[in-house]
């Protein structure tokens, strides 16, 4: 009787509640007057490296999609005469991400 006392106790018994984060309106106001948390070292680096990653995806997801078909114009001029035809265009959809700024 004694050991399923025990099992009954230990199943039963109350675990400490812990409060992880604001639980009130007042928690929640006092926690935006405090400074921002200064971001360590780690935190630097780990932000770099999932900014990286999430670049190398957008870039290989893109890669999967279809060519982009538009029609370009080109325009010239024959003396004062302003010309212009239509051009039949193709871009990859990775090339506009990855020049994007560089040029």
């Amino acid at each position: 009787m004694d050991s399923l006392f025990k099992i009954l106790k230990t199943f039963l018994s109350l675990k400490p509640v812990y409060k992880t984060g604001p639980n009130t309106l007042e928690e929640l106001l006092k926690q935006f007057d405090q400074p921002p948390k200064e971001k360590s070292e780690d935190d630097i680096i780990r932000d770099f490296l999932i900014r990286d990653n999430m670049a190398a995806l957008e870039v290989n997801m893109l890669k999967m999609d279809p060519p982009i078909k538009f029609n370009g114009t080109q325009i010239w001029y024959e003396g004062d005469v302003k010309c212009f035809d239509f051009v039949p265009c193709v871009v990859r959809p990775e090339v506009p991400y990855c020049s994007y700024g560089k040029n």
